[in-house]
């Protein structure tokens, strides 16, 4: 178990709890996130479970990964507006966050943004909700897999700031990487950062090993 480097100005008066489950021991991670609602919340009834796999049929694999990339892109608000909607209808649960890696860049720093202020934005955009006592778990199987998030196009597409005339250059980017998944290899290092900062971020990290007998 790893702590959180440094302290938010909000530190001492925030109540919600940000967790971050790393490992493969998916059934480990689940049934702890379960018995924490049990024993936090009185029931394992106030745990809900929030992942791009409750919008899709499929996972992605070798075969399906152009296409799952782009469902990832059309899903990732839904990921999260999900969560908040979840959050306005009941902050006293555990929310099990899957595919955390995943989801697009703009949703992710819509999640670093609620761990920074304790508030997260409905999907409406003009309106906030506090986490209040929630407890949010990530659940992520390797460091490696978070590698592939969104691609840097994206993140150009999310920016309040980036001026008109670059967009043509996120475009054509863009579809190379859709052509050429051996292209974003270079700009892995700036996904990788997107979930990284959600990973320092967070209160604990706890690493999940299966042991083999």
């Amino acid at each position: 178990m790893m702590r959180r480097k440094g302290k938010s100005p909000r530190e001492e008066g925030k109540e919600e709890t940000w967790l971050f489950f790393l490992g493969v021991d998916f059934e480990g991670k689940e049934k702890t996130a379960r018995e924490l609602a049990k024993l936090v919340f009185g029931s394992q009834s106030n745990f809900v479970t929030i992942g791009l796999s409750s919008f899709s049929s499929t996972r992605a694999d070798s075969t399906e990964e152009v296409s799952n990339k782009r469902a990832r892109d059309e899903l990732g608000s839904s990921y999260l507006e999900r969560f908040a909607e979840a959050v306005q209808d009941n902050p006293s649960r555990v929310f099990f966050m899957e595919d955390i890696e995943q989801v697009d860049y703009c949703s992710q720093k819509g999640i670093k943004k609620a761990i920074e202020s304790g508030r997260i934005t409905l999907p409406s955009g003009d309106q906030t909700v506090p986490l209040k006592d929630a407890i949010v778990i990530f659940s992520c199987e390797s460091f490696s897999s978070m590698s592939r998030a969104c691609s840097p196009p994206i993140r150009q597409k999310c920016s309040d700031n980036k001026e008109k005339d670059d967009e043509d250059e996120s475009e054509e980017k863009r579809t190379c990487v859709s052509l050429d998944l051996n292209l974003a290899t270079e700009d892995d290092n700036g996904d990788e950062h997107s979930v990284s900062e959600i990973v320092e971020s967070v209160d604990r990290q706890i690493i999940f090993r299966i042991q083999v007998l």
